[in-house]
């Protein structure tokens, strides 16, 4: 199985052959509503954060969708699931904290649910 480590240093065209897109996003807000959206079409997402600040899923990703979040910067940041919505059965528009180079794998499961797992 492919290693998220082994997809961040991969060349676009490989990436795009093993079914994956990446973007690079940078963190902005404190809340679900002024988040950083997280754009369509890519599935893995390159972050940068400086502290609280987050990004949010896309509302528009299919059910059963994997999305991976690397947050690559020395600061933790937050990711929460699209505005309404809701992760692991939290409370709606909360967000999962992120660590510093750390790995989150979130899939949505119904048109308000997420879940997230935490990587290393």
């Amino acid at each position: 199985m492919t290693q998220t480590s082994d997809l961040i240093g991969l060349p676009p065209l490989t990436q795009q052959q093993l079914g994956w897109t990446k973007a690079s996003i940078t963190a902005a807000g404190s809340t679900s509503a002024n988040a950083t959206a997280c754009g369509a079409g890519a599935n893995f997402f390159v972050m940068t954060a400086t502290g609280s600040d987050g990004i949010r899923m896309n509302s528009a990703v299919p059910l059963l969708t994997e999305i991976v979040v690397a947050n690559t910067s020395g600061s933790n940041g937050v990711v929460y699931p699209p505005t309404g919505g809701k992760v692991n059965g939290g409370s709606t528009d909360a967000g999962e904290t992120i660590g510093t180079t750390t790995v989150q794998i979130w899939w949505r499961i119904s048109n308000t649910d997420w879940v997230a797992s935490l990587g290393a």
